[in-house]
């Protein structure tokens, strides 16, 4: 490693000596910015979680994946007729708020407590029934590990009912740019005036 740096110093000291333009200097400052390591999360990010999850394009991500703005986020799963539909609207709902404001750049996220039958294929076709924009949703699968964790972390309770499929807590959960919870709504009647304050406040202003 030592030796990587020393090569990279001298690389730059190079390039800096044949720069003879403001555009070069320009490039190189650029580089320097993309070089800067992220800062570290906050001890109470969900983020810390060491889980890792495939989102419905099949690839595997990890929670940090939202970092950077806002997150609504839920737990449920596709075949779910009653709570999780609701769940779902309610999100929709307070999404349709922030595109009506000046807010830019929230994240809504879904994850299935079903392990086995929420797949990506089955996570996408679950999203265009129901209409999310997969531009700003993201739907997510895990192993029962990564279930477990996230549940505890969110406070999300659940067990597998007689036909197979969940009971569970109907939560919404908002998350700062860092992960940190900020605002939970424990029903499936959100007040989805008090989430949109709610997230309107992390960015510094009242809400429309």
């Amino acid at each position: 490693m030592r030796a990587k740096v020393l090569l990279a110093g001298i690389a730059i000291g190079l390039l800096s000596s044949l720069a003879a333009s403001a555009a070069d200097d320009h490039d190189h400052m650029h580089m320097s910015h993309m070089m800067k390591p992220a800062e570290p999360l906050p001890g109470t990010s969900i983020y810390n979680l060491p889980s890792s999850w495939t989102n419905q394009d099949g690839k595997s991500v990890s929670l940090d994946s939202l970092r950077g703005g806002p997150a609504v986020i839920a737990m449920g799963y596709t075949s779910c007729k009653d709570i999780c539909p609701m769940i779902v609207a309610d999100m929709v709902a307070i999404e349709d708020r922030v595109k009506a404001s000046s807010m830019k750049g929230v994240h809504y996220a879904f994850f299935s407590l079903d392990t086995a039958v929420d797949t990506p294929e089955r996570l996408t076709a679950y999203a265009k029934d129901r209409g999310l924009d997969l531009g700003d949703w993201v739907l997510f699968n895990g192993d029962d590990k990564a279930v477990r964790e996230l549940a505890a972390a969110l406070g999300v309770r659940y067990r597998r009912d007689a036909s197979g499929g969940f009971d569970h807590s109907a939560l919404i959960t908002i998350l700062d740019a860092d992960g940190r919870i900020v605002a939970q709504q424990p029903d499936v009647t959100a007040n989805t005036e008090e989430m949109v304050k709610k997230l309107s406040a992390l960015f510094g202003s009242p809400s429309q």
